[in-house]
């Protein structure tokens, strides 16, 4: 099968486009996923894929550099832009990048087939169905082995989403280490693979527990003197494991809530607490919410980024989508009476803005996770 890299710096779109396709009965398989340049370098080296799936605007390093770096190091990669833009000089740039093929959101299943098969002939022989011919420029790598057929259970959106959660003591954290454990259940209890995998889930609890100044024995009780990773091996089954996941979770969730507040974090739980009561508000913006909760804008902006490794902005349009998105399962709702219950006037801004952060409109969201 060839391997596929997803590179987009918006997490939902990268679930949206690893779960829109039937990557399998194509013949590929989505071997990693990153949210920027700098991490799509590392994942290449790691992963070795035949196929970068690449958007053009991130952080850090924008698609049109990615490009060149990656036909540098790899010289039979093929890479197809993803992007929102449809501006001429992008696609010029694209062409002289070394770019395959080109995509604009949104964009849907069939137009996603047709891309796959045109960039086939431009693909490396698969030797025997199994590995992949050397693609790596010299110097570089051996290819990682990936089981055939089997596509990446821990995906970036689920770890960002966790780590997020974390961050702004978000309850929801909880739904995300379920779900994170659900698409590992397919594989057998013992598997290397998703045992790797839920040991991702364990360091990202302890990471983030370190982080805040606790002791690891702080964050489980200490009648055995099993460490986290035997403990969590020894579970035996995954309705046990996913049980002690979420009792860890909840206890690192607890102590940061217990913990005294800094100036700092009282600041910034302030500032969540009053985005969360005024998202609807279409004017809202770091300035308000500065004013909101007394404190100069600028000083508030590097205290929320500090605190949080996210802008204002950014949690302000978390929350919205957020919100949006719960309102869209519901049903039987209005797209205008959405757009306004989430702090967008015009509801073809908003919608313009959703298609710009998901891929999809608001009603072709709704009917993909109601499939």
């Amino acid at each position: 099968m060839y391997k596929v890299m997803i590179v987009d710096d918006e997490p939902l779109f990268r679930d949206f486009l690893r779960l829109k396709m039937d990557w399998q009965r194509h013949g590929y398989q989505v071997c990693c996923e990153a949210r920027n340049g700098q991490e799509a370098l590392v994942e290449a080296e790691k992963h070795q894929p035949h196929l970068a799936l690449v958007d053009i605007n991130m952080p850090f390093m924008d698609g049109i550099e990615l490009a060149g770096k990656l036909k540098d190091r790899f010289e039979r990669i093929v890479i197809v832009f993803i992007s929102g833009h449809n501006e001429f000089e992008y696609v010029q740039k694209a062409v002289r990048t070394g770019v395959q093929d080109y995509l604009l959101k949104p964009f849907n299943e069939a137009e996603m087939t047709e891309m796959l098969e045109r960039i086939r002939p431009k693909l490396p022989r698969l030797s025997g169905g199994r590995g992949a011919d050397p693609q790596v420029a010299e110097g570089g790598g051996a290819p990682a082995a990936v089981r055939p057929g089997q596509e990446t259970p821990e995906p970036g959106a689920v770890r960002d989403a966790i780590v997020l959660g974390l961050r702004m003591k978000d309850a929801d954290v909880l739904d995300e280490v379920r779900k994170a454990v659900s698409q590992l259940r397919g594989s057998p209890w013992g598997d290397e693979y998703a045992d790797a995998m839920m040991m991702g889930l364990l360091s990202l609890a302890l990471t983030f527990a370190g982080e805040r100044g606790f002791a690891y024995s702080r964050v489980w009780d200490s009648e055995e003197d099993k460490a986290p990773y035997e403990r969590l091996k020894a579970c035996g089954s995954w309705d046990a494991a996913e049980a002690w996941l979420i009792a860890l979770y909840r206890r690192v969730i607890q102590l940061t809530e217990d913990v005294k507040p800094t100036k700092a974090s009282s600041l910034f739980s302030a500032a969540i607490r009053y985005i969360e009561q005024h998202y609807a508000d279409a004017e809202l913006s770091a300035e308000q919410v500065a004013g909101g909760v007394y404190v100069d804008s600028s000083y508030l902006r590097r205290v929320f980024r500090k605190e949080s490794g996210h802008s204002i902005v950014d949690h302000i349009t978390h929350i919205r989508m957020k919100k949006a998105r719960a309102l869209l399962l519901e049903g039987n709702r209005r797209l205008a009476d959405i757009s306004q219950s989430v702090g967008y006037a015009d509801p073809n801004y908003f919608s313009k803005s959703f298609k710009k952060r998901f891929g999809v409109s608001p009603t072709e969201y709704e009917q993909l996770v109601r499939k």
